[in-house]
């Protein structure tokens, strides 16, 4: 039996282009995307959702060709399109880490660092610990699998050859940047005047007695409160990931032209 090679090129853009999308998110996307996990597993991932959600996806059209330019392109608009829904989901989580940067920082937790393995970078203590718990809360409010669907569904929103990003999506993506120090700030706030009370104290603390050792006394009490501040922060740590997880599914809606 022959296999002309006009249909196996057909057969094969039915998977491909869905897979390029769903791949490219899984390579940016939080948790998938950390450094941690071979590249290998996510292609493999990739191809086995590709497979599994293949049945719900519209039909591809046949009039582009896989090896053209307008193949190479259309592509490039899966790429992109894959891209920009994971990255949304990287910046919430750093965000997060971003928190624990400006609070190590204030309360002096900062000295302790370790290598970041989604990363691979030095992260203070505290960007890590907050990094771990907001991964958890993404795993254990199926958040990868509230991407899988919403990828599943911008096949139909935004069909292969014919859906692209605009220019107002790319936008939105680069005011994502603003709002990440935006949310990380306001939930560090309380800490960061908390912790400069304590630091005008003891400065004023040193001007009315200077045979205090400030170096000794300031350094361990601003370590206690940096601590303190920490662990009510961590208290209501899941609702500000409730808000914020809102704001980056109506995100990738809007990036997918889907009503959520």
């Amino acid at each position: 039996m022959e296999y002309p090679a006009s249909d196996v090129l057909d057969w094969l853009t039915n998977f491909f282009w869905p897979y390029v999308r769903i791949s490219a998110m899984l390579m940016v996307m939080s948790v998938t995307g950390a450094n941690f996990v071979s590249p290998r597993i996510r292609l493999f991932l990739g191809l086995a959702l590709t497979l599994a959600v293949s049945p719900s996806i519209p039909a591809i059209p046949q009039t582009i060709e896989l090896l053209s330019f307008q193949g190479f392109l259309t592509v490039a608009e899966q790429i992109l399109i894959g891209t920009a829904m994971g990255m949304v989901t990287v910046f919430m989580v750093q965000t997060f880490v971003m928190l624990g940067q400006i609070l190590g920082m204030q309360s002096s937790l900062g000295f302790a660092s370790m290598v970041d393995p989604a990363n691979g970078q030095n992260t203070p203590v505290l960007g890590q610990l907050f990094l771990f718990l907001t991964t958890m809360f993404f795993l254990a409010t199926d958040g990868h699998l509230k991407m899988i669907q919403l990828v599943v569904m911008s096949f139909k929103t935004l069909p292969v050859g014919s859906g692209h990003l605009s220019s107002a999506d790319f936008r939105e993506m680069a005011g994502w940047l603003g709002i990440m120090f935006q949310t990380a700030l306001s939930m560090a706030l309380a800490g960061i005047i908390a912790l400069l009370t304590v630091n005008l104290s003891f400065g004023v603390m040193t001007r009315a007695a200077p045979q205090l050792n400030i170096f000794s006394l300031g350094f361990a009490f601003a370590l206690l409160i940096g601590l303190m501040i920490c662990w009510y922060i961590m208290a209501g740590l899941y609702s500000h990931y409730q808000l914020y997880w809102l704001q980056v599914e109506g995100q990738v809606c809007r990036l997918i032209d889907l009503a959520c």
